[in-house]
């Protein structure tokens, strides 16, 4: 009788030390137009989020591959940036009125199979503009009301992840890019131990990378290296433990917050 209440006492304790983990989500961006850098990414250690480019090369083929492995993936939705020019076909842009935004969004979200939710792909510009953002967000939810939305974050005055919110969807922000000088390692370097920081002191951190063949190494050698310290979760999985256990009153104060700001 001893021996089973310290094993049940065991792994009480260990189940709560696990539980008390900081959290990491990692989402990897821009898939779609080489299948071998996919495929690199999807092997890498824990369990990510995987983001698309609608109407790429492989979009398709990297999403049948994602699903057979059990990978979480979304639509890495183009949208037009502050620097002018739209670099993918399909990028959401200022010009076009509602029903153009609808049936665009809609013919994207077909585009890609398997997907649990959107971020978005550059959007420095359109992400801006809380009146483009909400027909785009309302178009989503009518889709599909189970998908999430992950703001990029491509610029402090985003609209996007406010705009989801008041459309329905569940949504969160991102925390750190990894890469965004992907030619400096160091940097890059930099920005992951930034990445566990946040972690550490807010309990959770979302971090963006890219298929970089850099920020591929670093990842292979680092994920390893730090999964005893934390949990990994996906972004589906982050939303979902999120909802369970924040109290609701603090939940509701927090939204109420965000749709001030």
């Amino acid at each position: 009788m001893i021996r089973v209440l310290v094993f049940l006492i065991s792994g009480f304790f260990l189940t709560s030390a696990a539980a008390e983990k900081p959290v990491l989500a990692l989402v990897i961006d821009d898939l779609g137009y080489s299948f071998e850098m996919a495929r690199q990414v999807l092997e890498l250690p824990g369990q990510h989020t995987f983001a698309i480019i609608p109407g790429t090369t492989y979009d398709r083929k990297i999403a049948e591959f994602a699903q057979r492995n059990s990978h979480e993936i979304i639509l890495h939705m183009p949208m037009q940036s502050l620097a002018g020019g739209n670099a993918e076909s399909t990028t959401l842009d200022v010009s076009m009125d509602e029903l153009e935004i609808t049936d665009n969004v809609n013919r994207m979200l077909k585009e890609v199979p398997y997907i649990r939710g959107i971020n978005n792909h550059m959007g420095s510009k359109l992400t801006e503009l809380g009146y483009v953002m909400r027909p785009i967000m309302e178009s989503i939810h009518r889709f599909n009301p189970k998908f999430y939305f992950l703001d990029s974050r491509t610029t402090a005055q985003s609209q996007a992840y406010q705009q989801a919110i008041r459309a329905g969807i569940p949504s969160l922000k991102r925390d750190v890019f990894l890469d965004y000088d992907h030619n400096n390692p160091l940097s890059t370097q930099l920005q992951f131990e930034r990445w566990l920081q946040k972690a550490d002191r807010k309990g959770v951190a979302i971090a963006i990378a890219h298929p970089y063949s850099s920020t591929i190494e670093l990842l292979q050698k680092k994920l390893p290296e730090i999964a005893d310290d934390y949990q990994f979760m996906t972004i589906s999985q982050l939303i979902q433990h999120r909802q369970e256990h924040l109290p609701w009153p603090t939940y509701l104060s927090r939204l109420q917050k965000d749709l001030k700001n």
